[in-house]
C-alpha cells in the first residue's frame, strides 16, 4: 500500500472512533483498497518487441524478440558492448516519454552509443484473446505491436489512437480461428513477404477463398461469383461502416477491371468485375486481315469470349485489413508453412 493510501487509512481509523454507521465505513475501506490495488500495465507486465534483423546487403533477415518495457522502464541494449541499460518511463495522458540508447555509425565507421529522448503514443488492447501494446511515433501512421510475456494477464484497455473495424464476409472475419481440417483445396499462398500462409476454400462454399496464417487464423477473405444486383447493398454497407466514398475502378485496357475500392484506417476492400469477355471480343475486332493466322486468332478469341461470357458478369469481393494482419503476423510463429509437407 502506498504512502497516500496509508495516510487515508489512518484518517479513516480515527474517524471510526466517532462514526457508528458501519456501512459507511465499509464503503470507505473498499474504496481505499480499490485505489491502492489499481494496476498499471507498464509497471506490472513485461512487453516484448518483435523485429527483424537484416544482413549487410539486406538479402535475408531473421526474426527476433526481446523485452522492451519492464517495470515502468525501457530496456536498451548496446550493440557495441551488449550491456543492458534501463531508463524510466514518463507517462502523460496517451504518451510515454523516455530516454533511449542508440548505437550509431554506418558500415566502415566507428560505432558509438548515444542517448536520445523519444515520445510515443501508446494503446493497450485485448485482441484475438491476447493482451497487446501498440506504440507509434507522433504524426506517423506506422506502429509496432508488442506482446506480453504471459497471455493470461488482465490489462486495463485504453483508447488513445487505435481504432479497428472488421467485416464479416461469408460468415468469416479476419482473425477468426479455423481448423485446417474444415477446408478444401489447401495450397501454398503466393505471398513473398509472409511465408506461413496457405489458401483454401471452406468445405461448404467454393465461392469463398481464405488465406490462413499458421494453419489456424483467417488472414484475408475473398468471395467470388457475386451478382451485379448484389453489389449495391454491399457498397452501402461498407460506406456506412467506415463512412467514406470509395474510389471508382474504371475499365481500361489491358486490365478490363471495373468496380470500387475502399481504403481507410488499414482497411482495403475491392469489389471488382473482371470483364474478360470484353477483352477477347476486343481482340476479335482489332484483328485485321483475312489470312490464316488472322482468322485463327479471331476464332480462338471468339471461343474464349464465349467461354468467359457468364463468368464476366460476376463480381469479386476482396478484403484485407493491415492492422489486424500486422497483429496476426506478430503473434504467429513465423515458421514457413507448406500444404504438402509438415
Amino acid at each position: 500500500m502506498n504512502s497516500v493510501a496509508k495516510n487515508i487509512l489512518q484518517n479513516v481509523l480515527i474517524a471510526m472512533k466517532n462514526i457508528k454507521n458501519t456501512i459507511t465505513i465499509f464503503i470507505i475501506l473498499a474504496t481505499i483498497s480499490s485505489c491502492s490495488e489499481k494496476q498499471d500495465n507498464f509497471s506490472t507486465h513485461d512487453w516484448i518487441l518483435h523485429y527483424y534483423e537484416f544482413n549487410e546487403d539486406y538479402s535475408s533477415s531473421t526474426s527476433h524478440q526481446r523485452i522492451l518495457f519492464k517495470n515502468d522502464s525501457i530496456v536498451c541494449i548496446s550493440k557495441i558492448t551488449g550491456e543492458t541499460t534501463r531508463f524510466p518511463l514518463i507517462k502523460k495522458d496517451s504518451l510515454i516519454i523516455f530516454k533511449e540508447l542508440y548505437t550509431i555509425g554506418g558500415k566502415g565507421e566507428t560505432k558509438k552509443d548515444t542517448i536520445v529522448t523519444d515520445t510515443l503514443l501508446y494503446d493497450f488492447k485485448n485482441i484475438f484473446n491476447k493482451p497487446l501494446l501498440f506504440i507509434k511515433p507522433l504524426n506517423s501512421e506506422y506502429f509496432n505491436v508488442l506482446t506480453s510475456s504471459k497471455d493470461n494477464i488482465q490489462i486495463e484497455e485504453s483508447n488513445n489512437f487505435l481504432s479497428i473495424t472488421n467485416f464479416k464476409i461469408g460468415g468469416f472475419e479476419i482473425g477468426d480461428s479455423i481448423s485446417i481440417d474444415s477446408l478444401n483445396n489447401v495450397k501454398d499462398a503466393d505471398n513473398y513477404g509472409v511465408k506461413n500462409l496457405l489458401i483454401a476454400n471452406p468445405k461448404n462454399n467454393d465461392n469463398i477463398e481464405l488465406e490462413i496464417i499458421d494453419k489456424k487464423y483467417i488472414y484475408s477473405i475473398k468471395q467470388r461469383n457475386i451478382e451485379k444486383s448484389q453489389t449495391e447493398n454491399i457498397a452501402k454497407i461498407i460506406n456506412e461502416k467506415i463512412n467514406i466514398i470509395p474510389d471508382t475502378i474504371n475499365q481500361t485496357q489491358p486490365f478490363y477491371l471495373n468496380g470500387f475500392q475502399w481504403s481507410h484506417n488499414g482497411i482495403d476492400i475491392k469489389l471488382e468485375n473482371n470483364n474478360m469477355y470484353q477483352h477477347y471480343m476486343d481482340i476479335v475486332h482489332e484483328t485485321k486481315g483475312n489470312g490464316i493466322l488472322s482468322i485463327a486468332r479471331q476464332t480462338a478469341a471468339l471461343k474464349l469470349a464465349n467461354e468467359s461470357s457468364e463468368q464476366s458478369s460476376y463480381y469479386e469481393l476482396e478484403y484485407n485489413n493491415s492492422i489486424l494482419q500486422e497483429i496476426l503476423r506478430t503473434i504467429s510463429t513465423r515458421k514457413t508453412q507448406s500444404s504438402i509437407i509438415e
